[in-house]
């Protein structure tokens, strides 16, 4: 099945169904993300944050330091866009007169197969993530990037063409969609129900760019039992129970020029500990990075449904501070988790 056809169609049912999948936008993520053939179907423009003010402060040992930025962040709603009309060819009629008219027999078509058998199925799991399995027999260690809802990453199939991953949701009716460098993919979708009790907050880029999301859980500093990012020991049942939130880190690191997001889950609607969530951003100074101006995005998902985007670019220091690293500590919204 080719990306390009299951793109269209997955509009249609977004449009028809409320599945609610947006895909990419903006010129600058286009340019940043454009590694598979996939068409942009949101129709939702997004300005680009240009990160200014920042400060750089090395880490000292025992002790991390915290540099923030002043970031005028515009949130915007994400939208599906209508479904495409397209113009029907004309057509032509001719008269008949004494000419032997052909054969009504038309000649046999060449059936259109697919260049791969490739199977996806999606499933809902605890704490409102998406357990999906992908199967493509002639794509063995293969390179492979997912889309859901305007979050993507690269990810790569085992010696068998075989991929088994676990993928936050941010819409209820959710839709993933794998697309092959050929532009090969197929697509799954299923319902979860259960994301009505949770927070989102998603930051993705490219692999080198060594962004990463940390939460301060109720008054938590770093290091703290209450301070979680993606080497923290919580995990889905955390959430799932109403004990705190976990991050998910998406994509293979291993393949070139990946890309990458790292999910932030709490449980608002569940969480048995009432005050404020701090998340923050890190940005870590390495020689991958160093010197560069970094594009990412950040995606957030509230307990309404709805979500909110924006693109930023942000300037890395020279190479002399390799080792250091900045926090955006006002990027994404501070969560206020409160009795219902």
């Amino acid at each position: 099945m080719n990306i390009k056809r299951i793109v269209m169609a997955g509009g249609v049912l977004a449009t028809a169904g409320a599945i609610g999948f947006v895909m990419q936008h903006g010129e600058s993520a286009q340019a940043r993300y454009a590694v598979a053939p996939v068409a942009d179907i949101s129709g939702t423009p997004s300005e680009t944050l240009e990160v200014t003010g920042i400060e750089l402060t090395s880490a000292v040992a025992g002790k991390t330091s915290k540099i923030t930025s002043n970031v005028d962040a515009k949130n915007m709603d994400a939208k599906v866009a209508p479904e495409e009309t397209k113009e029907e060819p004309a057509i032509r009629t001719a008269a008949l007169d004494d000419v032997a008219l052909p054969s009504m027999e038309e000649p046999a078509q060449p059936e259109l197969q697919s260049l791969c058998n490739i199977e996806m199925a999606a499933e809902a799991a605890a704490a409102a993530m998406v357990d999906v399995s992908l199967k493509a027999n002639c794509y063995p260690n293969e390179r492979v990037t997912f889309h859901h809802n305007g979050m993507m990453f690269t990810h790569a199939t085992d010696a068998a063409g075989n991929l088994d991953l676990s993928i936050p949701a941010l819409s209820e009716n959710a839709v993933i969609i794998v697309a092959f460098a050929n532009g090969e993919g197929a697509l799954a979708n299923t319902k979860v129900p259960s994301l009505e009790f949770y927070d989102r907050m998603v930051v993705q880029s490219k692999s080198k760019s060594q962004l990463h999301i940390n939460a301060f859980e109720f008054g938590a500093d770093y290091r703290d039992e209450g301070h979680v990012n993606a080497d923290s020991k919580r995990s889905v049942s955390d959430a799932a129970n109403g004990v705190g939130g976990f991050v998910t880190a998406l994509g293979n690191y291993e393949q070139g020029e990946a890309l990458v997001a790292e999910v932030y889950t709490f449980p608002t609607g569940t969480s048995k500990t009432m005050g404020d969530v701090h998340v923050s951003v890190d940005a870590n100074v390495t020689v991958a990075n160093c010197g560069l101006r970094i594009e990412a995005q950040t995606l957030e998902v509230s307990r309404a449904g709805k979500m909110k985007v924006q693109d930023l670019t942000l300037p890395i220091p020279s190479c002399d501070a390799v080792g250091d690293f900045l926090v955006l500590g006002n990027l994404i919204q501070d969560l206020k988790v409160a009795r219902n």
